[in-house]
């Protein structure tokens, strides 16, 4: 009676409520629609990969996958490091002496504000709508100098 197995990853169906997965289990034993259970907020459609199976009861047609892992896009770490990816590259490393996170072609955070604790460093151009204020004061296209006389002149560049 084989209680846990090892196997390798045929086929994923995401469609309902729980994912179901195909798997190769021993030469010529393939199981399809085994449930794979994932950790409450986080989920993943893996590419394939290895397996390990539960059978409750030591049933083998009753398994429940409970890991899938595709060594050909893990990334090594140290001892206490975590990290999320995928098999394109973009990533969020916790690592020992930052938090690190990679987006291969574009990151975005959407939310009603964005505070930022600390000093920012910007390598790269910044585009921004809306208006820009710093010490509660408009510096965006629209803010406007006391004192200037009224005529073609401009006030100059910045100094």
């Amino acid at each position: 009676m084989m209680m846990f197995g090892r196997g390798v990853l045929r086929g994923v169906s995401d469609s309902g409520p729980r994912q179901q997965v195909q798997v190769e289990l021993l030469k010529d034993e393939l199981r399809d629609g085994l449930e794979h259970m994932q950790n409450y907020g986080f989920t993943s459609h893996p590419l394939g990969g290895d397996v390990a199976v539960a059978f409750l009861g030591g049933n083998r047609e009753q398994g429940i996958v409970l890991v899938v892992d595709d060594r050909r896009f893990r990334i090594p770490l140290l001892a206490g490091e975590v990290a999320i990816y995928d098999d394109l590259g973009n990533k969020i490393e916790l690592l020992r002496e930052m938090v690190k996170v990679t987006a291969v072609q574009h990151l975005e955070a959407q939310a009603p504000t964005i505070k930022l604790i600390g000093d920012l460093e910007v390598i790269g151009n910044i585009t921004t709508t809306g208006t820009i204020t710093n010490n509660s004061k408009n510096i965006g296209s629209t803010h406007q100098h006391g004192g200037v006389t009224a005529g073609s002149g401009n006030s100059g560049a910045p100094i």
